[in-house]
């Protein structure tokens, strides 16, 4: 790899597409997508982990995979379903490794939002924390579309693209979590 081709300012204003197609070339181009994915890959990989090691673990080998296999990234999809692809890839390879079932998320990493009171950020931690466990206890392609949606914000058929799943499964096993979750909420306020 070289050096440099492109100033690292042009960097920042370029398209993920555009950076993943000079990769192979351009070791900066890789690192302004790390920069714009190691968090959000992080919080997903840790939402499917039971600890921060394992989820460190993992997305490292999600971004080795994707600097190894830069090559191989066709431009007919985003540059963000291709690296969620892969981290599910990972997820799935490292679950098949292991027996799991239930996932205790003690707490997810989380962006910093400094506009909110800290008696408001204590009473939405603490909720977000009580959401977090229930989704422990889905089962795992039901917390996995869950932390696509709602931790990544992907839509379904990106969500579709980066599971394998037709857009119809995901749905369903969206529908499905929120029920679940919905009455394991209610079960705990009642």
């Amino acid at each position: 790899m070289e050096v440099s081709v492109i100033s690292v300012d042009l960097l920042a204003d370029a398209t993920d597409e555009e950076l993943a197609a000079l990769v192979t070339e351009d070791f900066d181009a890789f690192a302004e997508l790390y920069g714009r994915y190691l968090c959000p890959v992080y919080r997903f990989v840790r939402s499917q982990t039971p600890d921060d090691s394992t989820a460190e673990d993992i997305t490292a080998h999600v971004f080795f995979k994707a600097i190894t296999s830069a090559g191989t990234f066709r431009a007919d999809g985003t540059y963000k379903s291709w690296i969620f692809r892969i981290a599910h890839n990972e997820i799935h390879s490292w679950r098949s490794g292991k027996a799991r079932s239930v996932v205790a998320l003690e707490e997810l990493p989380e962006s910093v939002d400094p506009t909110p009171s800290p008696v408001a950020q204590a009473i939405t931690q603490e909720d977000r924390g009580m959401v977090w466990r229930k989704v422990a206890e889905l089962p795992p392609a039901q917390r996995e579309v869950v932390a696509l949606r709602y931790l990544q914000d992907l839509d379904v058929e990106e969500i579709s693209g980066i599971t394998g799943r037709s857009r119809g499964a995901v749905r369903i096993l969206l529908h499905r979590a929120r029920l679940k979750l919905r009455h394991s909420m209610e079960g705990d306020v009642g």
